[in-house]
């Protein structure tokens, strides 16, 4: 399994600091959530037990908060996003949008962003998917047949090809240069050579 050299340390910073955030994310909305059922019961101690949230309504009302804090902070992130590495067996691209108010008009406008969507052989012989915001200069970094790996926590893969003829892009946020230039000019994170990483 490949390894984030030493010298992108900021790199496995930030990737810890966003596992982090999102398990402190989720515990302070539950917190939140627990604090307004207790909040609730002191202001209406004078209810019968039925009408207040105690209980078995406590203890749903954590679970619920659970999964939705799990949800919205996208902790399973933190368990699926390990580091991967194998040969990219197609590479194509999808779409996303959300829904924005535009205050020049009146209704509601819609954001549309393309992504690059590769699917890969991994090196325990599996296919996976990848799917990051797409990004100029993408067309020309992944090729079908090369190989990457993506680190934990960082969401643009890295090209492992070492000569790396269509240039450099950084791992955390997807700048693409044609001359490796450390740090990024767009994020000023370190850029990855891939002539650092070894197995």
């Amino acid at each position: 399994m490949y390894r984030l050299p030493q010298k992108n340390r900021d790199l496995q910073r930030l990737a810890r600091q966003r596992d982090v955030m999102r398990v402190l994310g989720c515990l302070l909305w539950i917190a939140l959530w627990v604090g307004g059922a207790i909040s609730y019961n002191a202001n209406h101690q004078t209810y019968p037990p039925h009408r207040r949230i105690i209980g078995w309504k406590m203890l749903l009302l954590c679970l619920i908060a659970a999964a939705t804090g799990f949800l919205i902070f996208r902790c399973w992130k933190i368990f699926s996003t390990r580091t991967i590495s194998g040969v990219i067996l197609s590479s194509g691209i999808s779409r996303s949008y959300s829904a924005s108010s535009d205050a020049g008009r009146a209704g509601t406008d819609y954001d549309f962003r393309i992504n690059t969507a590769l699917t890969i052989q991994t090196d325990d012989k599996k296919k996976c998917r990848l799917c990051f915001e797409q990004k100029n200069g993408f067309y020309s970094y992944y090729h079908e047949g090369e190989r990457i790996v993506r680190f934990h926590g960082l969401p643009y893969p890295i090209n492992l090809d070492p000569n790396a003829p269509h240039g450099y892009v950084c791992a955390a946020c997807g700048f693409h240069t044609d001359q490796y230039v450390s740090p990024c000019e767009h994020c000023h994170h370190t850029l990855i050579d891939p002539k650092d990483l070894v197995e």
